[in-house]
């Protein structure tokens, strides 16, 4: 496998299982340089994406297992909410998923949290870069790991090609811009639209 190399910037050594995670996307590091428009920050527990420039995008990382989204797994309307509606879950069927806008991972989390397999397909390798950090965090979480290993995927690729191999033959492909900015989410889905625009 052919490796694409992203900039990092650590104040650290890598952990190994990140360097694995990263390897298995086809993904490796090297050291970041002052011409990068965006690097990757390591610093020594979590991988986060800086955007220079002058966009107030701030470290974009991923929490799946943050505040908000534990929030919203707990309260955000379960099997009624339109994400699950949109998807087909419905009670003792749950789809198998492919989440092909993936971005941060939010979306993707809430369908395995209702039961759904899913593989997230991000075609950004910064984006990949700290939403694969974010799942191996959340994998190692001892609340949500079991079903967050079991039930979570991703891979990095340029979906305007089509689709790469997958571990499962989907039965839902889920474009996140079908939904409107959900009012808690609007300002992580303006920070992300704004790291596209500026490393596009």
């Amino acid at each position: 496998m052919s490796l694409f190399f992203i900039p990092v910037r650590a104040s650290g050594p890598f952990p190994a299982d990140l360097i694995a995670v990263l390897r298995a996307l086809g993904l490796a590091t090297r050291p970041a340089q002052e011409a990068d428009p965006a690097v990757l920050d390591f610093d020594g527990r979590v991988l986060a994406l800086l955007v220079r420039g002058g966009l107030e995008t701030g470290r974009v990382v991923v929490d799946l297992t943050g505040a908000e989204l534990t929030y919203r797994c707990r309260f955000g309307g379960g099997r009624r909410q339109a994400l699950a509606r949109a998807v087909g879950i419905k009670r003792g069927s749950c789809p198998e998923v492919v989440d092909a806008t993936a971005g941060l991972g939010r979306d993707a989390f809430v369908l395995a949290a209702l039961g759904c397999r899913v593989h997230m397909i991000e075609r950004s390798p910064l984006v990949a870069a700290v939403l694969a950090d974010g799942l191996r965090r959340a994998g190692g979480d001892p609340r949500v790991g079991g079903w967050v290993r079991e039930r979570i995927s991703m891979s990095w690729h340029d979906n305007t090609r089509g689709l790469p191999e997958l571990p499962f033959a989907p039965e839902v492909i889920y474009l996140d811009p079908m939904f409107p900015d959900r009012r808690k989410s609007a300002l992580v889905k303006k920070q992300i639209r704004e790291v596209y625009a500026r490393i596009q």
